[in-house]
This record gives structure tokens, C-alpha cells and sequence, in this order.
């Protein structure tokens, strides 16, 4: 039986290895619509505003990116017809970004396809096995927040 520290690596690297591959499989679903990982995290947060909308600021703090990266997202969505902007009422020197009926419905299909694609990725595993591993996950995650682990030179 491997020790502990091999176990611990070979965890961790399942869990990248199973992200990566849960993100590739979400990047074909974008794609499918002509969005990327990034443009579909962008039409989420502005989802997230309501039908009053998001600022820019709001979607930049959801993307954890700049107000100017979020504005630049936005701009792209708004030329392929997803989103629309217009003054805030709120604030006349600022705006509020709401989801176009198109960006609404491909948000909504994106999503639809994800779940799709996530159903045909646990087809057949025992359920039992499922919720071992959201456990374990689940676990592994509140244990990193709570280390604060020092790099050791």
C-alpha cells in the first residue's frame, strides 16, 4: 500500500486530472454556442443582476477579474447580440448590462447541455460511489481551508 504523501499526491492529481476533463467537456458545450468558458461565466454574472441587470463592477467581482477585462467581455457579448447595456437609472454616469432574449435562451440551452453531458458522465456509477466521493471532496476541501501551508525552501 502506497504511504500517505503518495496517496495525497495522487488524490490531488485525480482531482486536476477530473476538473480538467469536467472543463474540457463544458468548453465543447460553449462552443457549441460560439462562447467560450470565460464569455459564458461573463452572460452568469450578468444573469445573476436580474432583470434590472449587473453592473460592470458586479460582473467584474463574480469573474474576479477588472471592472476594464469586464467591460471588454461585455462589449463582445453585446456585438454577438447577447447583452445589452444602457444607463443606469440608478446613475447616470453608469450602466447596467441585461441578458438579451437570445442571451437568455443560449444560457439556458448551454446550461441544459451541461447537465446533459454531466448525466452521461455518471451513467452507470453506483450511487453509492457518488456520495463516497463528494464526501472525500468535500472533506478535502474544507480541510484546505482551513491550512494555511507555508512553503518550505
Amino acid at each position: 500500500m502506497p504511504d500517505r504523501s503518495e496517496l495525497a499526491l495522487e488524490l490531488t492529481d485525480a482531482v486536476a486530472a477530473a476538473y480538467q476533463a469536467i472543463e474540457r467537456a463544458g468548453n465543447r458545450a460553449y462552443k457549441t454556442f460560439g462562447l467560450s468558458q470565460r464569455a459564458h461565466a461573463a452572460m452568469a454574472a450578468v444573469d445573476l443582476g436580474g432583470p434590472d441587470g449587473a453592473r460592470p463592477s458586479d460582473v467584474a467581482r463574480e469573474l474576479g477579474v477588472s471592472r476594464a477585462a469586464a467591460t471588454t467581455f461585455i462589449q463582445r457579448l453585446e456585438a454577438k447580440g447577447l447583452v445589452d447595456t444602457n444607463t443606469d437609472p440608478d446613475d447616470d454616469r453608469g450602466v447596467r448590462v441585461t441578458l438579451t432574449r437570445h442571451g437568455l435562451e443560449v444560457l439556458l440551452r448551454v446550461g441544459q447541455l451541461e447537465r446533459r453531458l454531466a448525466a452521461r458522465t455518471i451513467e452507470g456509477m453506483p450511487a453509492s460511489a457518488m456520495s463516497r466521493a463528494i464526501h472525500v471532496l468535500q472533506e478535502l476541501r474544507r480541510r484546505l481551508a482551513q491550512k494555511s501551508l507555508e512553503v518550505v525552501r
